[in-house]
């Protein structure tokens, strides 16, 4: 994380803090003099205004955080594959992408790609393939074949399921480049 979205939470952490801070000493030395002053003026209209302000304040911290909790990103450039105390084993996505495109190599696909996304939490991935078929290709074989081979080369080499694989595959054209790998 960034140096300065620390120092923003930090800060916006800081004025909840002392917003509860000071309730509770308010709280707390409520028979005292300037405590009493204190809850006078939170009665006149100003003092209510205030109130609100916090309140919106605390009420809009408090959605924010529960947001980014709910919706922050569950991928990542890097999966932990193995652990043992503090030493872990982590692999890289463009490995991942790298070794499905070489296991796809028997598949005669051209311009073949894949993209990659690693869900950390799952120790699983979501796979796309797209490419050309070619001449060779059979449609019926690679249907069946392609999910299990990809499958395979994730669980042996890297420990990593197969939870969504998504294939993207247009006819051969003359006229583009051709790439095979």
């Amino acid at each position: 994380m960034a140096n300065w979205k620390k120092w923003w939470i930090t800060l916006t952490m800081l004025i909840q803090g002392l917003i509860g801070g000071l309730v509770i000493l308010l709280w707390i030395f409520r028979h005292e003099p300037w405590t009493l002053e204190l809850n006078h003026w939170l009665l006149t209209t100003p003092g209510q205004y205030t109130i609100i302000g916090l309140a919106s304040y605390i009420i809009l911290m408090a959605i924010i955080v529960i947001g980014s909790s709910i919706f922050r990103p569950t991928t990542s450039k890097q999966l932990i594959i193995a652990r043992s105390g503090a030493r872990h084993i982590s692999v890289d996505r463009a490995a991942v992408e790298k070794s499905i495109r070489l296991s796809l190599s028997s598949f005669g696909l051209y311009n073949p790609t894949t993209k990659v996304k690693m869900l950390k939490n799952r120790q699983k991935a979501d796979v796309t393939v797209t490419g050309m078929l070619s001449t060779q290709s059979n449609p019926e074989l690679l249907k069946t074949s392609l999910t299990d081979t990809i499958e395979n080369n994730l669980q042996t080499n890297f420990a990593i399921g197969l939870r969504k694989l998504r294939v993207r595959l247009e006819p051969y054209n003359h006229k583009k480049t051709v790439t095979v790998i």
